[in-house]
Order: C-alpha cells, then sequence, then structure tokens
C-alpha cells in the first residue's frame, strides 16, 4: 500500500460528490475523453498530480469509488421520492378521515 500512498492521499483529498468530475479528468489525462474548459482548477491539480506509475491504481478506485457514490445517491433520491409520496398519501388519507362525518 505504500507504493501507492500518494495516489490515496489524492483520492481522499476528493469530496465524495466531486468523484464523478474527477473521474471524468482522469479519463482526460488517460486519454480516453478530450478535457475540455470549465473543469474545476483543484480537481485538475489533485488529478495531474498523482504519479504515473500510480495513476492507473487510482483511476481504477476512482471509477469504483464514483460507481459506488452515484448508485447510492441515486438510491437516496428514490427513497425520497418514495417517502415524499408516502407522505403525500397518508396526509390525504388522514384529511379524508377527518371529513367523513363520524
Amino acid at each position: 500500500m505504500a507504493r501507492y500512498l500518494e495516489a490515496v492521499q489524492c483520492l481522499n483529498l476528493i469530496a465524495p460528490k466531486r468523484l464523478p468530475e474527477a473521474l471524468k479528468i482522469a479519463d482526460a489525462r488517460a486519454g480516453l475523453r478530450s478535457l475540455s474548459e470549465g473543469w474545476d482548477s483543484a480537481l485538475l491539480e489533485i488529478v495531474f498530480s498523482v504519479p504515473d506509475e500510480q495513476f492507473q491504481w487510482f483511476r481504477l478506485v476512482l471509477r469504483k469509488k464514483s460507481e459506488k457514490y452515484e448508485r447510492n445517491y441515486r438510491m437516496l433520491q428514490s427513497r425520497r421520492t418514495l417517502n415524499l409520496q408516502r407522505d403525500g398519501q397518508e396526509r390525504r388519507h388522514q384529511q379524508d378521515r377527518r371529513r367523513k362525518p363520524g
């Protein structure tokens, strides 16, 4: 693990919600996409500071962490949507019970 210490330190600098953007930058560094303007300069600095010999491992771990973050984020959004729908149904049901005479 000491071999990948710099890459691990770089990964730890990236906030979870920024992982997908960092992955796009890493893909650009790997030559898989073009590096367009408008990227966060701090993320660019982090991704490009990973030593070349550690970069492949960094990108692999970054991809896995990004996928996990996006999966968890989608699940959380789904739960919120379901909870909002359920709460709305419960409120309507309570209002209906109040309206009905004894």
